[in-house]
């Protein structure tokens, strides 16, 4: 039932993407066999490129995966490009401050963002467990927050760029995730993101915990009647949501930017809904829909430079595929009530 349903979502966004794509590039005189003609040679025309389709990848499965957690506990995470931004600095910040070997520094600024997210996380997860706080609102505010103390913080008190810099001091060599291709940006992470999906699934089909996450999400009303403190299931899944996020944002500083930059995420925790609502929440079929959005994320800057289309489309795009899927996931949950 739950691949038909991901096989339904991902027709949606083949219909949106090449259907509202083609339309739009003609709009803006385009032909679409040129547009994208250009998506797929700058996604694969080159090792180099497709290097970089599997980097757009890697960032935006991270987000994914923590989204999904907390969406299969019945919560909707619109935070993880805040929780993302605070992992990034952490890592960023812990990793120019304390100089140490490989063995140590790596897993301290991945542990550090993982963190740092999770911090971040587990503050609406309490506000909903405590309060009955709505997340959404919670989330998106703490999103503004997050960009702007990080802004703050390495531009004030913690600055280490130098005069001015919007980012922290460059990380050394030791702190920084060793490259999986050669001369390309792809770094392990990738690879530390493909395991973590298998991971997350086995946590979510075979265990306690994700049997409790599954049950608060599908069946709140029963899962409570079951003994299954809701509070202590939301506060939970918030915090590792964040925390997978955070990962996410301290991969891309260590592997990609060697440093923090406030401009660390151009949206990736925003497209990760789409990539997350794809994947009907499935870790597995999230790798699938984080791909095809790297795919659309490296490709896309080929279709401006080579075809001429409009960033925006690819944005329009974006956006009509969270719009979609988010709006058949509400009539779905209505339907079932």
């Amino acid at each position: 039932m739950r691949s038909s349903r991901t096989v339904r979502d991902l027709i949606v966004v083949l219909v949106l993407v090449f259907g509202v794509g083609s339309i739009a590039m003609l709009l803006a005189h385009v032909s679409p066999v040129v547009g994208f003609g250009a998506l797929f040679d700058g996604a694969f025309g080159t090792r180099s490129e497709l290097a970089e389709t599997l980097v757009q990848t890697t960032s935006l499965l991270f987000p994914a995966l923590g989204i999904a957690v907390a969406f299969r506990a019945g919560l909707f995470n619109i935070g993880a490009e805040g929780q993302l931004i605070l992992g990034g600095f952490a890592a960023g910040w812990l990793g120019a401050q304390f100089p140490l070997p490989g063995y140590f520094a790596v897993p301290m600024v991945l542990l550090g963002g993982a963190l740092a997210g999770g911090a971040w996380g587990a503050i609406p997860g309490f506000l909903r467990a405590r309060f009955g706080a709505n997340e959404v609102i919670a989330t998106l505010m703490l999103n503004v927050v997050a960009v702007l103390l990080t802004t703050y913080l390495v531009t004030g008190p913690l600055q280490q760029g130098g005069a001015g810099a919007s980012e922290t001091a460059a990380l050394p060599k030791a702190a920084q995730l060793p490259d999986l291709i050669s001369d390309s940006r792809l770094t392990w992470a990738f690879i530390i993101a493909l395991v973590l999906a298998f991971a997350l699934r086995w946590l979510l089909q075979r265990t306690v915990f994700g049997y409790e996450l599954r049950a608060a999400g599908e069946a709140p009303e029963a899962a409570k009647r079951a003994g299954i403190d809701l509070g202590r299931t939301a506060l939970l899944a918030m915090a590792m949501s964040g925390a997978i996020a955070g990962l996410g944002g301290a991969t891309v500083v260590t592997g990609v930017l060697h440093r923090f930059n406030t401009g660390l995420s151009p949206g990736y925790g925003f497209i990760a809904i789409a990539v997350a609502l794809v994947g009907n929440l499935d870790p597995l079929w999230i790798i699938v829909a984080a791909f095809a959005f790297g795919v659309l994320q490296s490709g896309g800057i080929a279709m401006q430079a080579e075809a001429g289309v409009p960033r925006e489309v690819v944005s329009l795009i974006t956006g009509l595929v969270i719009i979609a899927l988010a709006g058949r996931r509400v009539v779905a949950s209505r339907r079932s009530t």
